[in-house]
């Protein structure tokens, strides 16, 4: 029997850019340069040539940095005012304001800290979110058992993460609403491949080899 699927709705994006990078020596990952390009740039380019033209960041430390980076992509810059925030913080406060600036809208939630992400990897993601079953109201890739990034959030889950109490936010949504996620099986690395230690960084080089993978000079 085929289940009923949602009506198309927008999509909005949100990086989630507030990290400190500690395990890194204290950088603003999304500032990797690679092939003279910061990663934030390369993310907000490879969702606009998805078709998601709303893109916001929520920002914490390395303001100066990152807010350059966000002007010349046009990016909305969301501050946040917690420098030590975890996470589940940044995630509450996308939440909230993409309910105030992107009514109706579905979400696509990600750490900007995805090296290998692109246009083609997105667009099987929005894909499969337009098709999926009338009860789905989240999506997340699943790589050999390992669940990554970009998340999908219809309106309505947005709605549900943001009423949850301090300091719950789309884990603890997703871990009581198991029947209405979407658990995408994948073989795309994109999706799980980020920048947390040194040891990450130096398997990108090895990956990207003979592609220029530095950080930005400082001024």
């Amino acid at each position: 029997m085929n289940l009923p699927v949602h009506p198309n709705a927008p999509v909005a994006a949100t990086l989630l850019a507030a990290g400190l990078g500690r395990r890194l020596g204290g950088v603003p990952k999304s500032a990797l340069l690679i092939d003279g390009e910061s990663l934030f740039e390369r993310l907000a380019r490879a969702l606009r040539a998805s078709g998601i033209e709303a893109i916001s960041a929520v920002v914490g430390p390395y303001a100066d940095t990152l807010l350059a980076l966000a002007g010349r992509c046009d990016v909305r810059v969301i501050r946040h005012s917690d420098p030590a925030a975890e996470l589940a913080a940044s995630q509450r406060l996308a939440m909230h304001e993409h309910l105030r600036h992107h009514p109706g809208a579905d979400l696509m939630l990600l750490v900007a800290d995805l090296p290998l992400l692109a246009a083609d990897d997105i667009r099987p993601l929005l894909k499969a979110w337009a098709q999926r079953p009338g009860h789905t109201q989240a999506q997340v890739p699943v790589v050999g058992g390992v669940r990554g990034h970009p998340v999908l959030l219809s309106w309505q889950a947005v709605q549900a993460v943001a009423e949850q109490p301090w300091p719950h936010a789309v884990r603890t949504w997703m871990l009581a609403n198991t029947g209405s996620t979407q658990w995408l099986q994948a073989d795309r690395d994109a999706y799980v491949t980020d920048l947390d230690t040194p040891d990450d960084l130096q398997a990108l080089r090895s990956r990207l080899a003979g592609v220029r993978i530095a950080w930005p000079e400082q001024p």
